[in-house]
Formats: C-alpha cells, sequence, structure tokens
C-alpha cells in the first residue's frame, strides 16, 4: 500500500470527544458558486425536541427547505434519501422498519409536492436502494423473517415489481443492465462455512454468476475498474470483470470521485469509534488524510465531500475534496447530493 499521508495538525483525531467545528461563517470560503452544501439533502428532526426526522435540502443561500411530510402532513418521517438522476425527484425509506405491513419505499418531488409510497417492503429493509439510471425504476432489498434477504425490481410510475431472487446490498452495475449483490456462500472446510460472495447477474435474464469472495465490490463510475472489499480491511484494484486484482490500499467503504480519478475511504478509527478517512488518487497515491465521518459522498462536481458524524450528536460536515478540510456542518444525517 503506497503511505497514507499525515494528517494536518487540525484533522488528527483527539483522545477525548470530537471538539466542535468551525461554524458556517467561519468556515473556508469555497471555491465554487454558492453555498458550501448547496444541493445537499440529508435527514433531521423535524423541530426542536421532534422525535420524527424529514428530509431537508440546502438552497444555494445556505437556508434549509423541508422537502417530505409537506404535502403529505401525515407522513411519519423519512430517512436515506436517494436523489433521481435528474434530481426532480427523491426516494426515501420509512423511519421504521419492522413489524407493520404498510412500510414502503417512497418518491417526492424535489418541490416537496406529490409524496407517495412506491413499493411495500415486506418486513425489514435492508438496503441500500437506487434508480436506474434512466429514472424509470428502483432496486431495492427486502428482508422477510421466513424468506431472509430479497432483492426487488420496482417501476417508479406503476409500483410493478419484480422479485430478482435472494440476495443483499443490491447495486447497479454498467450501464443499467445488471446489478451486483452480496449473498453467503459455502467456503473450504468441513463443515463449510458460509462466506461472503459477490455476484453480478443481468436485469432480464437473472442469470447470477459469482465475481469474487469479498465483502463488497465498488466499480468506477464509467465502469472501467472495481475496489473489491476483501477480509482483513484490503481493498484491492481489479479491471471490471475482476482480473488483476492488486492490493490497493488498507481500508473499507470506498467512495469513488465523480470522474473515477480519486477515491476516499476509511482506514481507522479515533478515539470516539468514527472512521478516519483518506483520500487517494487512482494510483493509490495520497492526497490527504485525518478528517473524520462516515458515509463519504462526493458532490457532482467532485470538488467537495459530504460525511456524517454520529457523536457526540448526527452531524453532517462538507469536505473541501482537494485538502479534507472542513467547509460547512449542521445537525443531520445521511447525506445525499443533487446531482
Amino acid at each position: 500500500m503506497p503511505p497514507v499521508a499525515s494528517p494536518s495538525p487540525s484533522a488528527v483525531p483527539s483522545d477525548g470527544p470530537v471538539e466542535p467545528a468551525a461554524t458556517p461563517a467561519q468556515a473556508a470560503s469555497p471555491s465554487f458558486e454558492g453555498h458550501a452544501a448547496a444541493g445537499l439533502a440529508f435527514v433531521q428532526p423535524a423541530g426542536a425536541g421532534s422525535a420524527v426526522s424529514h428530509i431537508f435540502v440546502v438552497e444555494a443561500d445556505g437556508s434549509l427547505r423541508q422537502v417530505t411530510g409537506v404535502s403529505r402532513p401525515e407522513s411519519t418521517g423519512a430517512t436515506f434519501p436517494v436523489w433521481s438522476p435528474d434530481g426532480s425527484r427523491l426516494l426515501f425509506a420509512p423511519p421504521k422498519i419492522g413489524g407493520a405491513s404498510n412500510w414502503a419505499v417512497s418518491v417526492v418531488n424535489a418541490d416537496g409536492s406529490d409524496e407517495r409510497p412506491v413499493a411495500p417492503l415486506q418486513d425489514e429493509y435492508t438496503g441500500p436502494f437506487s434508480w436506474s439510471p434512466d429514472g424509470t425504476s428502483i432496486l431495492y432489498g427486502d428482508l422477510h423473517e421466513a424468506d431472509g434477504p430479497m432483492m426487488w425490481l420496482a417501476d417508479v410510475a406503476s409500483g410493478e415489481r419484480r422479485y430478482l431472487g435472494a440476495g443483499s446490498v443490491p447495486r447497479w452495475a454498467g450501464a443499467g443492465d445488471r446489478i451486483t449483490f452480496m449473498h453467503l456462500v459455502e467456503g473450504p472446510g468441513d463443515p463449510a462455512p458460509l462466506e461472503p460472495a459477490i455476484f453480478v447477474m443481468g436485469v432480464e435474464d437473472a442469470e447470477p454468476s459469482e465475481f469474487a469472495r469479498a465483502l463488497d465490490a465498488v466499480w468506477a463510475p464509467d465502469g472501467s475498474a472495481v475496489l473489491i472489499q476483501a477480509a482483513q480491511d484490503r481493498l484491492l484494484m481489479a479491471g471490471a470483470d475482476g482480473s488483476n486484482a492488486s492490493d490497493f490500499v488498507q481500508g473499507w467503504s470506498p467512495a469513488w470521485s465523480p470522474d473515477g480519478n480519486a477515491v476516499v475511504f476509511a482506514f481507522d478509527h479515533d478515539a470516539n469509534g468514527l472512521p478516519v478517512l483518506a483520500a487517494v488518487d487512482r494510483s493509490g497515491q495520497p492526497l490527504w488524510a485525518g478528517a473524520i465521518g462516515a458515509s463519504p459522498a462526493w458532490s457532482p462536481d467532485g470538488t467537495r465531500i459530504a460525511v456524517e458524524i454520529s457523536y457526540p450528536e448526527p452531524m453532517i460536515q462538507v469536505l473541501d475534496a482537494a485538502t479534507g478540510e472542513l467547509l460547512w456542518e449542521g445537525r443531520g444525517s445521511q447525506p445525499a447530493w443533487r446531482p
């Protein structure tokens, strides 16, 4: 693994609680037009002391606009926002899972109108879910007490859905004609232990083939390469078909930049158990290290990275993608950038 760059003094994890970061007014001035978090959707309590969370979007001036629970006041809340490819709608999951028959993956227009369910959840949501590249259907996972993890494809307009098979963590691959997922298979030994494997299958023929014995596989945006999450927190870089796999970095939870020229990933934990992040270029050369946060999400222009921090309270931070420095923070979780 190439050496990881040393953290700047301001980014070194402390041995105590995470110190409050700069307020938006004190944060570094962004080099792009508009607010540092403009177009970012995330989940936040609906009001002071509220147990219900809804999706909010940061406007160009930094103000927050509520999206869910606007056209449907009886909504019980929302989690896990996912933007449609054209940025006109948001998918989201219910705030509670299990024990009810009316939970559903839902959709809402970006202006808060026409909030409605799309696909039912049988028992528990197991995500992630995502839009097809053409924005007409969604891929999602569900968990049933008797049948285990299941994968579904649903038409957004009609709600018609098709069962794809057993598996979890379904994702689109390629131009939307294939999906990848994780499934447990028998490993070597007697008795044979179960171990995770990544499978690939066509959406139409639904004939899965094993891709790698790994926890996860994340393809580059252009589909030219894949990062494979191997055992012992090893990330391997391989060709799109899994060939020529080689050690890339020591870490987990990789996220490609939109142009595929950089990767941000977790490589350690701080004293509070929060992931410590680093960024490298496609060759594995270090760019920066030491920022704290989980679920890194790149802005569409590749200049910013949003992360969530769970301690001492749920917070969203927006980082400069080139340096890892803080640009903005606000209360919330589960960041998703508008395309």
